[in-house]
């Protein structure tokens, strides 16, 4: 697949999101797929976008952090000093979790968002368990497969993976630090120098050929252009919170494994320790 270079192949029209498959189930991952933003192109994505954004900013960023914190320590507290499993435990609970609050589904289970998001990029995953997970949110959210429930569920999903790699290349970069500085400074060092998502995808018009855009060199690690994540400031606030409840641990192995992904990076397994 040709590499092209993110910030300007993201800003012109002449790139585009490429289709995505048709058929499956009334609520499935294909549903989901045809309903969101993320893989909508002109009017229809600005629409779509709209009713994201409009949710996201009814969101406290300072709240949304907050409870990161408060949920991380709850774990941690939990554990009773015994060593805890950051990713699994933490990185890929605790987003979801706040995240679900802030817009008051307390049903949603972030296991089932967890499998959506496995499958969400065309390709990427196994079907048959996503149509499963999509049908549970879409009842979480009130039952009815329409554009505004795909838009809940697409914040949840689209923030999953992405959030756990940030936590988990930033919880790596502290506990790594001999020195200590800001959880703020440590998370935008680690969106500039380690970002968890690395490449996005794109249609030319000119060949009908889908490329590749490197996010990972780019500087650009929320993308930029009419797909620009509209969630990083939700993304980093409960990033910083999650962080400063880890202060003060540290890792029983450096030796570090990543989920195998071409377009994330993604820790496999970070166990810490007081």
């Amino acid at each position: 697949m040709p590499v092209q270079k993110a910030s300007a192949t993201l800003a012109d029209p002449a790139f585009t999101i490429p289709p995505v498959p048709t058929g499956g189930p009334s609520a499935g991952i294909n549903w989901l797929r045809r309903h969101v933003a993320r893989f909508a192109n002109g009017a229809e994505h600005d629409r779509r976008r709209l009713q994201v954004t409009s949710i996201l900013a009814t969101v406290d960023l300072a709240g949304l952090r907050r409870l990161a914190a408060e949920h991380t320590r709850a774990v941690l507290d939990d554990a009773d000093g015994r060593p805890v499993d950051l990713m699994a435990q933490v990185a890929r609970v605790v987003p979801i979790d706040v995240l679900v609050a802030a817009l008051g589904a307390p049903s949603v289970r972030a296991s089932a968002v967890a499998v959506a998001a496995k499958a969400y990029q065309p390709g990427s995953g196994p079907e048959e368990p996503a149509d499963e997970a999509v049908r549970e949110l879409v009842e979480a959210f009130g039952g009815t497969p329409d554009e505004s429930v795909a838009a809940k569920i697409a914040l949840l999903v689209q923030a999953c993976d992405a959030t756990a790699g940030l936590v988990g290349n930033a919880a790596l970069a502290m506990l790594r630090a001999d020195t200590n500085r800001p959880v703020e400074t440590i998370v935008a060092e680690t969106l500039l120098q380690d970002p968890p998502v690395r490449m996005t995808r794109r249609l030319a018009a000119k060949t009908g050929t889908v490329v590749a855009v490197d996010l990972a060199t780019s500087g650009l690690p929320f993308g930029a252009g009419p797909h620009q994540c509209p969630g990083r400031d939700h993304a980093t606030a409960i990033t910083i919170g999650i962080l400063e409840s880890v202060e003060g641990y540290q890792l029983t192995d450096l030796n570090i494994n990543y989920e195998p992904s071409t377009a994330l990076r993604i820790p496999a397994k970070l166990v810490i320790v007081r």
